[in-house]
């Protein structure tokens, strides 16, 4: 829960830091998105969008002025990743549904607003900060009821996790950077569309349950039992202990690429030209 409170103590300082402009030209939106998510890491090392899958956010947008906005978003994707899909012997698969919270300043282009008749488009470039809440799966085929099931995969602490002489158990709960790109367009009076590409970058290297070293399986057996032990090391060829299951050097991403629609909240007209960005400069 530490990390939890520096993150949410974070998103807070970015709205204290990046709100200090003219009540005049503010302007609200609220908005959804509907599109694909899907992940890089030990189960896809460089194929980008494989195995996409549904996403969807409600998002709120405080514009700060034609150049600049802060949007606030709540976002659901799955992502999954198999070895089969790579030929890989490890025989690991995984899926994860995630929750993405954040806030994301747009910067865009050139001078824009729902309903501007100036620029109607214009394309934006997103930073921020997310917090991630996650939950690992894999896929588990019973020999005794013959039947194939999804079990979450950290009660099972495949790589050791808890035991003596191995790390602690990961967190479900992690940080994130979002970035990406974007284009808005203007369709009516107070409705935007748009479509972007937003990565992830994130701080743990277990969205897909696997970030380090095999463990003793016959150790994981007697403590968490023979699913853990199975998906410990599936392969059927027992790894040697302390041999590399996963890439340690590098953390696990995600993305989200999505059509959105904005409605904008406020009944008053388009922002004015006079507090657009160059206007504002000229007057202080």
């Amino acid at each position: 829960m530490g990390r939890l409170k520096v993150g949410f103590t974070l998103l807070l300082a970015v709205v204290v830091l990046l709100c200090p402009f003219r009540s005049q030209a503010q302007r609200s939106e609220i908005g959804i998105g509907l599109g694909g998510s899907f992940y890089l890491g030990d189960l896809n090392p460089k194929k980008v969008f494989h195995d996409t899958r549904f996403a969807a956010s409600l998002f709120y947008r405080y514009n700060i002025d034609t150049r600049l906005a802060l949007r606030f978003a709540g976002s659901y994707g799955r992502i999954t990743g198999n070895d089969k899909n790579f030929d890989n012997p490890r025989n690991l698969n995984f899926r994860n549904d995630l929750v993405d919270i954040s806030a994301l300043l747009e910067i865009n282009f050139v001078n824009f607003f729902t309903g501007s008749k100036q620029h109607r488009f214009t394309p934006y470039l997103g930073l921020g900060l997310a917090v991630c809440f996650s939950n690992p799966y894999g896929q588990y085929f019973d020999p005794v009821t013959q039947d194939t099931r999804w079990l979450a995969l950290r009660p099972l602490h495949t790589e050791g996790q808890g035991l003596p002489g191995y790390k602690k158990e990961y967190s479900l709960a992690q940080f994130a950077i979002p970035f990406g790109i974007g284009f808005k367009v203007s369709i009516a009076k107070g409705v935007s569309l748009g479509l972007e590409w937003m990565m992830r970058l994130t701080f743990t290297d277990y969205l897909d349950d696997v970030g380090g070293d095999y463990a003793d399986v016959g150790q994981i057996r007697a403590n968490y039992g023979d699913k853990a032990a199975y998906f410990a090391d599936p392969s059927g060829t027992y790894h040697e202990v302390g041999s590399q299951r996963g890439d340690k050097n590098f953390s696990d991403w995600y993305s989200f690429a999505m059509v959105t629609v904005s409605v904008r909240l406020n009944g008053r007209d388009a922002l004015c030209p006079a507090y657009s960005r160059n206007q504002i400069k000229k007057r202080h």
